[in-house]
């Protein structure tokens, strides 16, 4: 009797898994969109800063640190991590990557363009970047 139902559950489910399922999503402008922030209760004086980070193929981000952390994810396309002294990192879709507190970085978008999730710690009363000259 089991045999019976899960067998034509399991052909529906496969069935679903191969229509196209894929979940419509926003697509902001161009550029770093702040979607959200907010004071981080576990950590005064600090609060946390969302992006939703569009950018063009090739397009560039200049040399900057951040007073906190930041965290990278790429959810499509690709950028280019670069840092002082250390080899320049290529993330791609699923990948992420934190950059401490301090830590001069600047980067670009891969030849798709990219897609990609930010978030910063950011201090009370400190600017989000700081431009570094080059």
């Amino acid at each position: 009797m089991r045999a019976a139902i899960a067998l034509p559950l399991l052909a529906g489910l496969a069935a679903c898994a191969d229509a196209d399922s894929r979940i419509a999503t926003y697509q902001p402008a161009q550029g770093s969109n702040e979607v959200l922030r907010g004071p981080i209760q576990a950590a005064p004086g600090h609060e946390l800063v969302v992006g939703d980070l569009v950018m063009p193929a090739g397009s560039e981000i200049p040399r900057h640190y951040h007073h906190g952390d930041e965290f990278l994810y790429v959810i499509g396309g690709s950028a280019v991590v670069s840092r002082p002294g250390a080899p320049d990192l290529t993330l791609l879709p699923g990948q992420g990557l934190r950059i401490p507190p301090g830590t001069v970085h600047w980067g670009r978008a891969g030849p798709n363009g990219v897609r990609a999730v930010a978030s910063w710690v950011a201090a009370d009363g400190q600017p989000l970047r700081v431009p570094v000259p080059e």
